[in-house]
């Protein structure tokens, strides 16, 4: 390639990414839109001898953790866990569930980094330790209630069949795509710092304070409409930007609720007051 082709493909994508960036924070619209999207295509390379090295795509529901990185739930038998355990390097694409028309007009991003199994402290697993994304025991039920509210199935899974958590522990970039010529490389710390929230992290406490205080008959009325649960009663035990976690008494239930749209410290209340007033509809 010739260093004029080499300069005009700079200049290229410079415009694109100042495209992009015209009055939208890119990080924060993959935030959005890993929040709404339900399904990725996953990529692994492969370690089937003949195709060594090859890329293989298939659909994978997935959910997201409190710090923005989605995970997966696969069988120890799948070829994506053969791959991923072999070779953590994995890409998840996600696009516009809603588009019409050129898909191509529309919004995509593929997120590009490092999966690891998710693994209880003290749990032995089969790969090596550098390839597994250590948590306790409460953690990983909080990634389990994230994934079912997905993923409702997903509980029987885990209990009677062999299957583990995956997580993109590492982002290391992200290609995004907003339209024609809104295009631009996002480099994992600028996503991971643009989606923490420390202002909304100061007040969570607060608000689940006052949640639990002040609000449990709201927060039953929001574990019967979205849920379809009857239950005594409810304590919310973590907040984030996708929603609430909550824990039920009779019977006995660990939930995540997430909000229609991802929440700041100023816009937490309205979404909450509008996550209660969407399960008194369903409930009707």
């Amino acid at each position: 390639m010739s260093d004029r082709t080499t300069q005009q493909d700079k200049r290229a994508e410079q415009e694109a990414h100042k495209e992009a960036h015209d009055g939208e924070d890119p990080s924060t619209n993959v935030a959005a839109w890993l929040h709404e999207t339900r399904a990725a295509t996953l990529s692994t390379l492969a370690v089937k001898p003949g195709i060594e090295g090859f890329p293989i795509g298939s659909i994978v529901p997935f959910a997201i953790d409190e710090t923005g990185r989605p995970f997966i739930l696969v069988a120890s038998i799948a070829a994506h866990t053969r791959n991923i355990d072999a070779d953590p390097r994995a890409s998840l694409f996600i696009s516009d569930p809603e588009a019409k028309g050129d898909p191509q007009s529309s919004w995509r991003a593929s997120l590009l980094g490092e999966m690891r199994v998710v693994a209880v402290e003290g749990e032995e697993v089969d790969v090596s330790e550098e390839r597994i994304d250590r948590v306790t025991a409460e953690e990983h039920a909080h990634l389990l209630a994230r994934y079912v509210e997905r993923v409702p199935a997903a509980e029987s899974y885990v209990k009677v069949h062999n299957f583990s958590f995956y997580r993109m522990s590492t982002i290391e970039r992200i290609r995004y795509i907003a339209g024609f010529g809104r295009i631009c490389w996002i480099p994992g710390r600028q996503y991971m710092e643009a989606v923490s929230d420390a202002e909304l992290a100061e007040a969570a406490p607060g608000a689940i304070e006052h949640m639990n205080d002040d609000h449990v008959d709201a927060m039953v009325t929001i574990v019967k409409g979205h849920r379809g649960i009857d239950v005594e009663s409810v304590n919310m035990v973590d907040l984030d930007p996708n929603g609430m976690m909550l824990e039920t008494n009779e019977p006995h239930h660990l939930m995540y609720v997430s909000f229609e749209n991802r929440i700041t410290a100023d816009s937490m209340r309205t979404e909450i007051i509008n996550s209660v007033v969407a399960a008194r509809k369903a409930i009707g």
